[in-house]
């Protein structure tokens, strides 16, 4: 019988006992290495893009910013700058923030989903849903307003009223329906329904009564249960938050630093929203994902793939590719076209970018809406830490604009068919109008007082601008023979330059005549004429000097308050109705003699006062009510 050497064998056993114990060493080396590894990676590579941050916050004289980027599933958040200016407390990559417009992506995913349950339709009209709706549309009867024409912003109406933001006078708890019961001309409908963009937060606080009134709750609290909780926003809301009640929530700053709390508007749907970048990159992966949780589809896709391209409007069907659809723009900047929303409220300003063939995006809040700060470098940045390579390699040059795509009548001046913000077409009129030429080799954009843009012809009626990847601007006309130039998100109508430099050169006029009048109103005050207020021109003085007295007065309160009824803004409103009475007993005074009134100069300065008063009353800006 062979024999064992039990002291070999026990040997072998340990040896291979330990060599068992190094071979696992070795694999959790090779893991803990690995680990290491790719935590470094991910640091080194993201490092590059927090330090452009950082200093691009110095370069913009910002305060701070929270941003996530995703890359193909992965979830990164950063963190730059300041929370709060006051106390230098910093930013931390898990601060919330309100996001202003962006608000109005995540609504319209809520009436998207009750579109994919099929408790709504598209394709009603609101009034289906809100019968007691005041609404003046004047093609109800063969086009009323449907959801999608308020989720693309194509109803028609305009945008909002001073109130509609600033006003003390609203809680979170104000019915939706004092959005428009102040003055219901905010529901008027300007244009055909379906066939321009205008943009229009009134639109939105409709979707929000529109959802109220299908699941018979507060939308906030039905959102943030069966939108945002089923997606993982665990940490953003729809509810109103404020600095005061939650200590994660950053805090806003105007341009100055000076702290900016959060307020509660009328049109919240539009823009209250309080979110992480965490919480927005899960959404951003969210839409990636065409909308689908866990391989269920919980938004429609085909929803998903409409967004940011339009489909009814006039632009659309004509060849513009590009435009606002389901609440997102798909918007050619950069290089780069990505479907994309900005956002910005008191004290914030919010973008976010998708890429959805590279299956990338991001997003990125600052906590100061500054007027001067350049943004569009953030955005810049990230793109280029995505790597989203420019479309077009080569831009279109100078070449010869063919006569038969250029119609000579198209030469001209053009200013927005909708104005915005009641009652401002005036100065849409007289500052945001646009000047088109035909150069033969490309035809110029110019709007007033910003940068030209050279166009040149793409196919057919197109367009495209030098700096963008595709076709980016349509002339056409309507029925009536009136000439439109659009991009798709603004469609500008021609008119006779006229228009524009008559009532420009009015409030030029009056604007210089009126501080020489109270000039000489001071001067001669000063000499102690006594008989002076029995003068011709004193009720105008006078009445000139209450304006700019009340004026002095709104603007010097916080400008959160000029939307209510308060003693300075009705003293305002009274006095825009004292100016012209003052100034026409004047003109009356000076009618009695106007042989030798002619030869005054305090006459013909109250006459110029007179005439831009005129003005001023034929576009609606007086009287001047800040709470209508």
């Amino acid at each position: 019988m062979p024999t064992f050497n039990y002291r070999t064998r026990g040997r072998g056993c340990q040896n291979r006992i330990l060599q068992f114990k190094k071979s696992l060493f070795l694999s959790d080396m090779k893991f803990f290495l690995l680990t290491v590894f790719i935590f470094l990676s991910l640091f080194v590579i993201g490092q590059p893009i927090q330090n452009k941050i950082d200093h691009l916050l110095k370069q913009e004289n910002l305060s701070g910013a929270v941003y996530s980027v995703v890359n193909n599933g992965h979830i990164t958040c950063y963190s730059s700058g300041l929370k709060n200016m006051e106390t230098r407390e910093p930013m931390l990559k898990d601060a919330k923030i309100h996001v202003g417009s962006i608000t109005k992506t995540l609504l319209a995913m809520g009436v998207l989903r009750l579109a994919t349950e099929d408790r709504l339709n598209l394709d009603d009209p609101i009034k289906k849903y809100l019968k007691d709706l005041p609404m003046n549309n004047p093609w109800e009867s063969s086009h009323p307003v449907t959801i999608k024409h308020l989720l693309n912003h194509t109803a028609g109406l305009s945008d909002i009223r001073l109130w509609h933001f600033f006003s003390t006078e609203v809680s979170p708890q104000t019915p939706l329906k004092e959005s428009y019961r102040r003055n219901p001309h905010v529901l008027d409908i300007h244009v055909l329904p379906g066939t321009l963009f205008s943009y229009s937060n009134m639109g939105y606080t409709l979707l929000g009564m529109l959802i109220e009134s299908i699941v018979r709750e507060p939308y906030e609290h039905y959102l943030d249960k069966n939108l945002l909780q089923p997606i993982g926003l665990h940490n953003s809301t729809f509810r109103f938050i404020s600095q005061n009640e939650d200590k994660e929530l950053a805090m806003g700053h105007f341009e100055n630093g000076r702290l900016a709390l959060a307020m509660p508007t009328y049109v919240r749907p539009a823009g209250q929203f309080t979110t992480t970048a965490q919480d927005m990159g899960t959404f951003l992966q969210f839409i990636l994902n065409e909308g689908r949780l866990d391989g269920k589809e919980f938004i429609r896709s085909e929803f998903i793939k409409q967004f940011g391209r339009p489909e009814q409007t006039i632009a659309a069907k004509n060849g513009l590719k590009l435009g606002y659809a389901f609440g997102a723009l798909s918007r050619d900047r950069h290089a780069v076209v990505g479907i994309v929303h900005s956002g910005n409220t008191i004290g914030f300003r919010a973008m976010y970018y998708i890429f959805p063939k590279e299956k990338k995006a991001f997003f990125i809040a600052h906590n100061m809406d500054s007027e001067t700060a350049n943004y569009e470098v953030f955005n810049q940045a990230l793109i280029d830490n995505l790597h989203i390579h420019p479309m077009r390699t080569s831009f279109p040059s100078k070449k010869e604009t063919a006569h038969a795509l250029w119609d000579l009548d198209r030469n001209g001046y053009y200013v927005p068919v909708i104005t915005k913000i009641f009652p401002m077409e005036l100065l849409d009129i007289i500052s945001s109008y646009t000047k088109v030429e035909n150069h033969k080799s490309a035809i110029s954009i110019k709007p007033f007082l910003k940068k030209e843009t050279l166009i040149t012809a793409e196919d057919g009626l197109l367009y495209i601008a030098q700096n963008k990847t595709e076709a980016s601007h349509l002339f056409y006309k309507d029925e009536h023979g009136e000439s439109y130039l659009t991009t798709g998100i603004m469609t500008l109508k021609k008119v006779n330059g006229w228009k524009i430099i008559l009532p420009a050169l009015s409030i030029t006029l009056g604007v210089l005549a009126a501080p020489t009048l109270l000039l000489l109103f001071i001067f001669n005050i000063y000499g102690k004429k006594c008989n002076y207020f029995k003068s011709a021109e004193a009720p105008s003085s006078i009445a000139l000097l209450l304006f700019v007295f009340s004026g002095l007065i709104v603007f010097s309160n916080d400008i959160t308050q000029i939307g209510d009824k308060s003693f300075s803004t009705i003293l305002l409103y009274c006095a825009t109705i004292l100016f012209p009475v003052g100034n026409f007993t004047s003109i009356i005074h000076y009618g009695l003699n106007l042989k030798k009134s002619a030869k005054r100069f305090d006459f013909w300065l109250v006459v110029l006062i007179a005439q831009c008063l005129v003005t001023l009353w034929c576009y609606h800006v007086i009287p001047f009510a800040t709470w209508e």
